[in-house]
């Protein structure tokens, strides 16, 4: 299940990389960047959020921590153990000086029937 994954996850190496900025207000980058980052715990996540998170999340850097994404690296992958698992989402008001709230990513897991689906047609 996916409970049991992410679970998993936090004993791997977790990656995120972009061509976003590399401060809160700075410009895109002509290199590919990449940090490692801790998966955080659901329910200390949604608790610093105050809820008002989607349901398919997975929530990594960004908190207790001076790693995460910045803007311009939405779209990008969570990385873990040589695998995509999660795709950069947001942040805290595009903070990117990594307040005491941690990065959101989308969940793939929970998307796996519709990207099988537009695999199988093998257009996009």
């Amino acid at each position: 299940t996916a409970r049991c994954l992410i679970a998993s996850l936090r004993n791997m190496l977790h990656s995120v990389a972009g061509w976003g900025s590399i401060k809160t207000g700075g410009g895109s980058v002509n290199e590919l960047y990449a940090t490692d980052v801790s998966i955080i715990n659901q329910k200390t996540c949604r608790k610093l959020w105050k809820n008002r998170l989607p349901a398919n999340i997975i929530c990594a850097g960004g908190y207790d921590s001076d790693k995460g994404f910045c803007q311009g690296d939405s779209g990008g992958p969570l990385v873990c153990d040589k695998m995509a698992v999660g795709i950069v989402s947001f942040n805290y008001r595009g903070n990117c000086s990594y307040p005491n709230k941690p990065n959101i990513y989308t969940d793939l897991s929970k998307h796996l029937p519709w990207v099988r689906a537009i695999l199988k047609k093998k257009t996009c």
